[in-house]
């Protein structure tokens, strides 16, 4: 890997804590990067409304080459939040194919829209009760409940079910998507859904050739299943310690876990093996 210019990071799991903080030390050695001159690149299934609060923390609007990926590579965006590239969304007819797959295999389904989002609880896992205060939020049972409107932008699809079940049945709904629908596990217990073809490794590589950076000179920090394509196409991809086991396989290294700086230590200590060199 050549001289740092950026760092790319996932936020839930690896930057971000259980309690949804950015550990004091990981920010000090983040800031200071950007003072130097390398861009921070925050890269998550969230939306750039939700990413631009996180990058709020980091000062990335004072940094014209930093910015977000987000919705899992969908768009790009710079450290203002003007939009840089977007790719095709899952369309009405993907959700009415992923209902079915839901339904089949008692899974819960959520739909996240720009205003709001709709649960289908075919899982019965009670996911409706403990996450999206602050979302306004609809039950259905059928697809044609949602208005037809919503889906001019449908931002996301996610499966949920106990990790127990989804362990047992992802592989076949892998196979039943096969080159329709990335599905990748971001948590135990909980799937995203993407366009096939469509991830954060891409939208890596995009990013790459607007700012004209070369992929070589990308760091880039990850957790779950939903960043292996940005870990394995980066310059350098780190796994956290706290990542699952074909996370860290395909990673170039793994640092300590999101509770315990692993970002911050990490680069800091990959600075001084720079310098020494």
């Amino acid at each position: 890997m050549g001289e740092l210019k950026v760092v790319a990071m996932d936020m839930d799991g690896t930057l971000l804590t259980a309690s949804q903080d950015i550990l004091p030390y990981t920010r000090k050695v983040l800031m200071q990067l950007q003072q130097q001159g390398v861009s921070l690149l925050l890269a998550s299934g969230r939306d750039i409304d939700s990413l631009q609060k996180i990058g709020q923390k980091l000062n990335l609007s004072d940094y014209p080459q930093s910015g977000y990926i987000c919705l899992n590579g969908l768009e790009i965006y710079d450290s203002l939040g003007n939009q840089l590239h977007q790719e095709e969304k899952l369309q009405f007819k993907d959700a009415a194919i992923l209902a079915d797959m839901a339904k089949t295999y008692h899974i819960d389904m959520i739909l996240f829209f720009k205003n709001s989002l709709y649960i289908m609880d075919f899982g019965q896992t009670g996911i409706t009760e403990h996450h999206f205060m602050t979302s306004t939020k609809y039950k259905v049972q059928d697809i044609k409940e949602i208005p037809l409107s919503e889906f001019e932008d449908l931002r996301k699809v996610a499966f949920v079910q106990k990790a127990s079940i989804l362990n047992e049945i992802l592989p076949t709904l892998q196979q039943t998507a096969h080159q329709q629908f990335d599905l990748c596990k971001v948590e135990p217990d909980w799937v995203e859904i993407n366009p096939y073809g469509s991830h954060k490794g891409a939208a890596l590589q995009k990013y790459a050739s607007i700012k004209n950076i070369s992929i070589d000179h990308i760091i880039a920090f990850g957790n779950g299943e939903n960043d292996i394509e940005m870990l394995k196409i980066a310059g350098k991809g780190i796994a956290m310690g706290n990542s699952f086991e074909n996370v860290k396989y395909v990673a170039d290294d793994i640092c300590e876990d999101n509770e315990h700086e692993g970002i911050g230590l990490y680069l800091q200590e990959y600075l001084k093996k720079q310098i020494s060199e």
